[in-house]
């Protein structure tokens, strides 16, 4: 099977167009995030292996490895978030197998969420706390993705689901 040659952040960080497209923030911004993505990396790093068991030997860099550098593990999955990609594609563009991918996608996930809460940055999820912090706002943005779902058959119930954004 041919796989692609990975695409790294050594290839895209002198093009700030680029970048910003492909993970949704400035340069400047993505060396900030990763300068703590990085201490959450090698804190779970030291204690754990790849799949979360209990490290027993240290971590070494394999030069064969895949996304052994901390700004590669943070370009690769801020781009799958951003991009929402199927992981086959986005296996294709980094030069891994699918599986590959979907273990490292669960494993970056983890710690980028990490990383965001040790920062204070996660998203609001209670309705009470996130009307407690745009108390004071006067304008908020939001970036939402329109979803299909299942239909009911019966035209009553139906009627309850439909958003009415289709009407002519």
């Amino acid at each position: 099977m041919l796989y692609l040659q990975m695409l790294t952040y050594q290839q895209v960080n002198d093009n700030g167009k680029q970048l910003q497209s492909l993970v949704g923030m400035s340069k400047r911004d993505f060396e900030l995030l990763h300068n703590y993505y990085k201490v959450s990396w090698c804190k779970y790093i030291e204690q754990y292996n790849m799949d979360g068991t209990v490290r027993v030997r240290s971590h070494r860099i394999r030069k064969d490895g895949k996304l052994e550098q901390t700004e590669d593990q943070l370009l690769f999955i801020l781009h799958y978030v951003k991009s929402n990609s199927i992981q086959q594609h986005h296996a294709a563009v980094y030069g891994m197998r699918q599986p590959q991918a979907n273990a490292w996608i669960h494993l970056l996930l983890k710690i980028l969420r990490q990383t965001l809460k040790n920062l204070g940055q996660l998203p609001e999820r209670k309705a009470y706390k996130l009307k407690k912090l745009l108390a004071n706002i006067n304008e908020v943005y939001i970036d939402g993705t329109e979803r299909d779902i299942q239909r009911p058959s019966d035209n009553e119930t139906q009627k309850a689901h439909y958003s009415g954004k289709k009407n002519s």
